[in-house]
């Protein structure tokens, strides 16, 4: 719950009150259950012994019941409706009242729907005043007050259930981070604070100038209240092609990047370190609870049987980034693109609303029936290992319930869908 002292922008103050989500119904898909994986990705994780916040000893995940999806139940959008047509969907998230509300950046606002998929209204719109957004990115409930935070104008707009706008909080940018960086916020808490980082420059990573940045809770006027977690940067984790001189350049995305992912947890910040295997060692995933102190919740690490990264495959990688990057020369993406000995072997990570941590295998896979699917890694709340999850891989999470999922599919014409899945728990 939100202080009674937080004040917004009309100095009115907000008192969200604690409420359960609700959860929603439809039908139609279905991945079935004993649809077994192609041969080698199925892989037994071990929570080793010894590790900070306690450990299971032989703690094994199920390779025979893994969790699948239901569905959908829901299916929302349209290529020609006017009532159900929007642009890119950026968070989607059940409400205590039971409705579900959208997210969507480039029309930069929030529509809300039934529980089966019919329209029921937006809040905010396009603009710099009261309860407009020009770059809205997150979107969460305290309690049933919806927050709505945008990068653009560094602030957090809130709104009741009704729609109504309740005001806003919009922490001063101050010049306390490394180097005197502006510290601009990422998202609220619910206590009022923030959770906010310094500009981590494209330039300043590539050439290792830049090799950590603090993630940071500030509070309400912006004053830096503490780091919660330094993130370590190295000059690969960018696909940097630098002019002559290296003073600035162009910078892209590393196709196998394998630095840290951080995801926001309930009262903390979870960090999964995803490295990929030199050869040398155990190969080894780190999953790291922390609160909003920075002191350490859990710490769990996980032995994987680790994949080669075919050469062929990073070939067709610099050759598709030579098409697309037509002023640069193959040798020179090829000189600058990440090419580790093997691939990462977490692809993206997720906070469930029920308090599970899933992480993704980097690579899909392929069931008996010819199914891409992406296969997942549950831990609880605490960080021990729980079950496998099965996922179609045209499938983007947005929020994990404890027996439904939310997230966006696309069709072939490349319009997106929101979705609701059962979530059915195997044995």
């Amino acid at each position: 719950m939100l202080p009674t002292s937080l004040r917004h922008l009309d100095n009115s103050p907000i008192h969200p009150s604690p409420s359960s989500p609700a959860l929603l119904s439809h039908a139609s898909w279905r991945l079935s259950r004993a649809a077994p994986l192609s041969p080698g990705v199925a892989l037994a994780v071990l929570l080793t012994t010894g590790c900070a916040g306690g450990a299971d000893s032989g703690t094994e995940l199920s390779p025979d019941h893994p969790w699948t999806l239901d569905g959908p139940e829901v299916r929302i959008g349209s290529l020609d409706d006017p009532d159900y047509l929007f642009g890119l969907v950026g968070a989607v998230v059940p409400g205590p009242d039971g409705f579900v509300y959208s997210l969507h950046p480039r029309d930069a606002v929030v529509r809300r729907w039934t529980a089966d998929g019919t329209p029921a209204g937006t809040m905010g719109r396009p603009g710099q005043g009261p309860g407009e957004f020009t770059q809205p990115g997150r979107m969460g409930f305290f309690g049933d007050s919806l927050w709505v935070m945008d990068s653009g104008l560094n602030r957090a707009s809130y709104f009741d259930l009704a729609g109504e706008f309740l005001g806003s909080v919009s922490p001063d940018i101050s010049l306390v981070g490394p180097n005197g960086r502006a510290v601009r916020p990422s998202y609220p808490l619910r206590d009022g604070t923030f959770a906010a980082r310094p500009g981590a420059g494209s330039l300043q990573i590539a050439t290792g100038e830049l090799t950590e940045n603090p993630l940071m809770r500030v509070d309400a006027e912006g004053n830096a209240l503490g780091t919660i977690w330094l993130e370590p940067y190295k000059p690969l984790d960018l696909l940097a092609l630098l002019d002559e001189g290296g003073r600035g350049g162009m910078f892209s995305i590393q196709a196998f990047r394998d630095a840290p992912l951080r995801a926001a947890l309930e009262h903390g910040l979870l960090v999964v370190d995803r490295a990929a295997w030199t050869g040398s060692g155990p190969a080894m995933i780190g999953v790291t609870g922390i609160d909003l102190a920075g002191d350490t919740m859990f710490a769990r690490s996980f032995p994987y049987t680790p994949a080669p990264l075919a050469s062929e495959r990073v070939d067709s990688v610099v050759r598709a980034t030579t098409e697309r990057l037509s002023n640069y020369s193959e040798g020179d993406i090829r000189a600058a693109t990440y090419r580790p000995s093997h691939v990462p072997p977490v692809g993206a990570i997720m906070a469930g609303r029920d308090g599970t941590i899933w992480l993704r295998r980097f690579d899909p896979t392929t069931t008996e029936g010819g199914e891409e699917v992406y296969e997942w890694w549950v831990l609880d709340a605490e960080g021990h290992p729980r079950a496998r999850a099965v996922t179609p891989a045209r499938l983007r999470l947005r929020t994990i319930l404890s027996d439904a999922v939310w997230g966006v599919e696309r069709d072939e014409l490349d319009v997106e869908y929101i979705v609701r899945y059962r979530l059915v728990k195997g044995d």
